[in-house]
């Protein structure tokens, strides 16, 4: 619930807040300006002022901030300073020629006097407002916000500095700022305005009662905490950070004290408020929508963009001096500028240790404020030092800024991208080492583990033989050993090697004599991305992919004894291969990349003419059976097949078919007793499955089916997605499919079956298996539970950031039926891995739809690829276009929410599928994985707000749009992976991190809701 503030708290923040940015402004951008005209002072003498500004703001929050904290009192700190602040402003209503020009002497000298005092008062003003500002009144906020409201507090603070800007930009263009008169009436009612804002502050701002001072830490501890050896070596990335942000304030600071004299003297711009008022304008209005970037994307994703449209900026500026090159580069250079302090003050924020806040401020502000405000301007002083000298009409000289300022700022800001590629190299390889409870087992046995101890299950639930040999284990990689199936990234492999992109496997294995007539198949659930298998010395074929299983007949190869398999896998993370969620370079929404073998190897003895395949597809009371031989389709038809059902009374049926297809309808089947049988379909509450046996010849194979039918039908004129004719909610889950120990494959296959039973005890109907494809077993454990799953196809092409995920999330859509762009032989693969993917999970009941494409990543003409799957398989849905970019051809409107509201059709034409939403952060001390980064979209203090998020979630979003024609929900995600913590279990499976019963409330009221369809009933209750 959100804590309520009281009206004037928000009055308080709104006028300390923009009086105190007023105050700034007139110093940081036209102190300069003032010194420059009224003194005639050097880029020297701005470049002291500058400097010595900075010292006193860090000097004084330093010390204000860790004495406030002590006292834990602000009121007076507040009212007090703005008070003495706005007195210390009305004293440079005298400083002006005409009253120092008597006490110095000449004017010369008096010029000298005024640069001097300027700079000493100054320091005196700079004491006064960060006392009363920076360290006093941003405490005070702090003390009132917490993570129910502080989003608010925020969100107005941060407006001010804009606000601020068009005040003093609008009221200074009332003044002729070459008049000395014009400063003193400035500083006139700036003074005076700051002065009775302190006052009024006494009436307005309510002291926060402070916790007791037992326990707390003392006044020096505080103040010099962050400069601690131990604490920068606990906190490495934070200090690296600010390090970086120091960078960026250099450049800015190169120059940002001459801007306005460059726009006015240089280029002669003397209606430079016209310039920069609407660059700042629509600067800051690309900030507030940036800032939803940075919380979809993270620190490295918004941060580079900041930094090249800085530099971007500083090119055209330094280039142009007509008035619309100088507009753009100015726009350029104020987006890059305000979006950047953003994601630089927001990732500090983010990495100081919780509860220390006040602890971190010194080290803050040195790198916020005191680096660059001395090294900046001293570097542009430095530049400026051989620039263009004009006289005066009083006889002194004064300089003119150039262009060189901004290449300057322009080589800071590349030295600062290599610091910042540091920065990412470091947070990549920053991690936590995480182990499942069954990892944990498996690691501790590993020494004494034999083959067959190793996921040691059939890999293949659906079409089972007596015969299994599995080559799972200890194999050797490289020449080192590792430990398959598990890829050689994974903790679980225990390989110590380097991995490059071409990878050798080695196994040596032994096999019983094989009985006349009988065949050896040699079996691989993925090798990713290029296989080619050899044994003893032969060449077996290749497969291509990465995700799906392939085999070999092998008898012919092998040899009596001692036999050697070689498997030669290449992976370059190859753009033409579905990919998925790898990357070289994780971080984000990118994780660790798998290569080469990371699913079971096995053999199986068959025989001579054997089933090569098995399709069982069924209706609510027909099944279809279809065998695929492993002998040429010219093959006799006495070569037919027989199939046995195990009815649910334990009774069974057989029936045989001359051909090796055949449609058993089981409502017209006669029992012993002479009544027709009633089957029993299949759902997520009563999920039967029916036993078969299939022989062909000497092979018999054992499989399973479900009788289910899904579609998408009207109900009372709302187009609805009904399971055996009735409507179901599908109220779903995103299922990355990642483990931290295993990376693409958990310590052991009933890590599946645990991942399917946690979802179902959170009420949870669906898995939406984002973009890969899991061994055999996971769907089997979702056909055994009754687990609905949506299978992703696995994206391949290029991705592109700005285009596929940044402008679709602030509302800006391409055009079109997506990205129709991509070499030929990339979309032929998908063509082809699609085909083959649709045929290998054909038989499992639990698979309802299929995700064509996601968010417009690697798509291409999506109404084709449509119609094509549903003409290989028209008994599931499809989503043609997760997120965006739809065509006309689609079984959805799939949409994304994340930062941007549900779009709602008046007559909704298909089942509106809001297809992910959600995604809040919540890290679980000791469980999470990465040790710098955190990414999702809002973060939770504990269990208890993570888990109201999400009722919120669902009783706003969700549950007063299902009558509007909502059929479904995603949230994401399962659990926590690498980066990501924004998972209802962490990354290790150990901690649920929400509450199960409120989960499962939400799901009783969303299937009561799509039931009944009353459009009345949208909360939870």
């Amino acid at each position: 619930m959100e804590k309520r503030l009281r009206g004037k708290f928000w009055t308080a923040l709104v006028i300390f807040s923009l009086m105190g940015q007023v105050a700034w402004v007139v110093e940081n951008m036209y102190f300069n300006v003032f010194i420059y005209k009224m003194f005639h002072a050097s880029a020297a003498d701005i470049s002291l002022m500058v400097g010595a500004s900075s010292v006193a703001a860090t000097v004084t929050t330093i010390f204000m901030g860790a004495l406030t904290d002590y006292l834990g009192r602000r009121k007076i700190f507040i009212c007090g300073g703005y008070i003495a602040w706005g007195i210390s402003i009305l004293a440079f209503a005298f400083l002006r020629m005409d009253l120092l020009t008597p006490l110095a002497g000449n004017a010369l000298q008096a010029a000298s006097l005024g640069v001097t005092l300027v700079i000493i008062l100054d320091c005196v003003m700079t004491f006064l407002g960060s006392s009363a500002n920076d360290a006093s009144f941003n405490a005070w906020m702090t003390d009132w916000g917490d993570s129910s409201n502080r989003g608010r507090i925020e969100g107005i603070n941060s407006m001010m500095p804009l606000v601020a800007i068009l005040v003093v930009f609008g009221g200074f263009s009332a003044f002729d700022l070459d008049r000395a008169d014009s400063w003193t009436a400035i500083y006139f009612i700036v003074g005076i305005a700051v002065t009775l804002i302190g006052v009024s502050g006494f009436f307005l701002i309510d002291e926060k009662s402070q916790s007791s001072s037992e326990g707390k830490a003392g006044f020096w501890e505080t103040l010099f905490h962050s400069f601690r050896p131990s604490v920068l070596r606990e906190n490495p990335l934070l200090y690296a950070i600010i390090g970086a942000f120091a960078v960026f304030g250099i450049s800015i600071n190169i120059f940002m004290p001459y801007l306005i004299l460059y726009y006015e003297k240089t280029l002669g711009m003397t209606n430079y408020v016209m310039i920069m008022a609407p660059a700042i304008v629509l600067a800051a209005i690309a900030t507030a929508f940036y800032g939803k970037l940075y919380d979809l994307l993270g620190f490295k994703s918004s941060v580079v963009p900041s930094v090249c449209l800085l530099m971007a900026g500083y090119v055209l500026l330094y280039a142009g001096r007509e008035t619309a090159v100088v507009f753009i580069g100015s726009l350029l250079m104020m987006t890059g500028y305000l979006t950047g302090m953003a994601v630089f003050g927001a990732m500090i924020r983010s990495h100081i240790p919780e509860g220390k806040a006040g602890q971190f401020q010194g080290i803050r502000i040195i790198g916020q404020v005191l680096i660059p405000g001395i090294l900046g301007p001293a570097i542009g002083a430095a530049v400026l030092q051989d620039a263009e000298q004009i006289v005066n009409s009083d006889g002194t000289t004064s300089f003119l800024p150039n262009r060189s300022i901004y290449a300057a700022a322009f080589a800071a800001a590349a030295a600062l991208l290599v610091l910042l590629w540091l920065i990412f190299r470091m947070m990549r390889k920053g991690h936590y080492i995480l182990a499942s409870r069954a990892g944990e087992k498996l690691q501790n046995a590993a020494n004494s583990l034999h083959t067959e101890d190793i996921w040691n299950s059939y890999p293949r639930p659906r079409m089972r033989r007596n015969s299994f040999h599995s080559l799972n284990g200890k194999w050797t990689l490289n020449g080192r050993e590792i430990l398959i199936p598990f890829p050689p990234q994974s903790l679980l492999s225990g390989y110590q090697g380097p991995i490059g992109k071409h990878l050798e496997y080695v196994r040596d294995f032994t096999l019983p004599p094989m009985e006349k007539g009988r065949r050896l198949l040699l079996h691989f659930g993925a090798v990713d991305q290029i296989a080619e298998v050899y044994l003893n010395g032969h060449c077996l074929g290749r497969h291509e992919g990465g995700y799906l299983p392939f085999s070999f007949d092998v008898t012919d190869t092998m040899q009596e004894g001692e036999n050697k398999l070689l498997v030669k896998a290449t992976d370059a993370l190859s753009h033409r291969y579905p990919y998925g969620k790898q990357r070289k370079a994780r971080g984000g929404m990118w994780y660790t990349p798998v290569s080469g073998i990371w699913q079971s190897v096995w053999l199986e003895y068959v025989p001579e003419v054997y089933i090569a395949g098995l399709d069982v597809t069924a209706d609510t009371e027909k099944v279809h059976i279809c065998v695929r031989s492993s002998a040429d389709t010219t093959a006799p038809k006495s070569r037919g097949i027989s199939v046995t059902i195990k009815l649910h009374n334990g009774s069974l049926y057989s029936v045989r078919s001359q051909d090796r297809e055949l449609e058993i309808n089981l409502r017209k089947l006669r029992l012993a007793d002479g009544s027709t049988y009633q089957p029993i379909l299949w759902s997520p509450e009563h999920p039967y499955l029916y036993d078969i046996t299939v022989t062909m010849g000497e092979d018999i194979v054992s499989s399973y089916f479900g009788l289910r039918t899904v579609e998408v039908k009207k109900e009372n004129g709302i187009p609805r997605v009904c399971l055996n004719g009735q409507p179901v909610f599908l109220h779903g889950v995103l299922d990355q499919g990642y483990f931290c120990d295993g990376i693409y494959l958990p310590a052991e296959e009933k890590e599946y079956e645990q991942d399917v039973l946690r979802m179902k005890n959170l009420g949870f109907n669906l898995l939406r298996k984002h973009i890969k494809i899991e061994p055999e077993c996971f769907y089997y454990y979702c056909d055994l539970h009754g687990m609905l799953v949506m299978q992703d196809m696995v994206n391949s092409g290029l991705y592109s950031w700005l285009k596929d995920t940044a402008l679709p999330t602030i509302g800006i859509f391409q055009k079109g039926n997506g990205r129709l762009w991509g070499r030929k032989k990339r979309r032929d693969f998908f063509v082809r891995h699609m085909e083959e993917t649709l045929r290998h999970l054909q038989s499992h009941p639990s698979v309802i739809a299929y995700t064509l494409f996601n968010e417009g990543w690697g798509q291409f003409d999506g109404d084709a690829i449509y119609d094509r799957a549903k003409a290989l398989d028209g008994t599931r849905l499809y989503d043609t276009a997760s997120g965006w970019f739809p065509g006309r051809r689609s079984d959805f409107d799939s949409q994304h929410i994340y930062f941007r509201k549900l779009v709602l059709p008046e007559r909704p034409e298909k089942p509106v599928f809001i297809s992910e939403c959600g995604g809040y952060s919540h890290r679980v001390p000791g469980h999470f994985y990465a040790k710098y980064n955190q990414f999702g979209y809002g973060e939770c203090a504990d269990s208890q707000e993570l888990t109201a998020r999400i009722r919120a979630l669902y009783e706003e979003l969700v549950l007063g749009n299902i009558p509007k024609g909502v059929c479904g929900c995603i949230y994401t995600q399962l659990s926590d992976v690498e980066d990501e913590t924004n998972g209802l279990y962490t990354y290790d499976r150990k901690v649920c991190k929400v509450e199960s019963a409120q989960l499962k409330e939400i799901s009783a009221c969303l299937q009561t809701q799509i039931s009944e369809d009353n459009p009345q009933k949208n909360d939870i209750t």
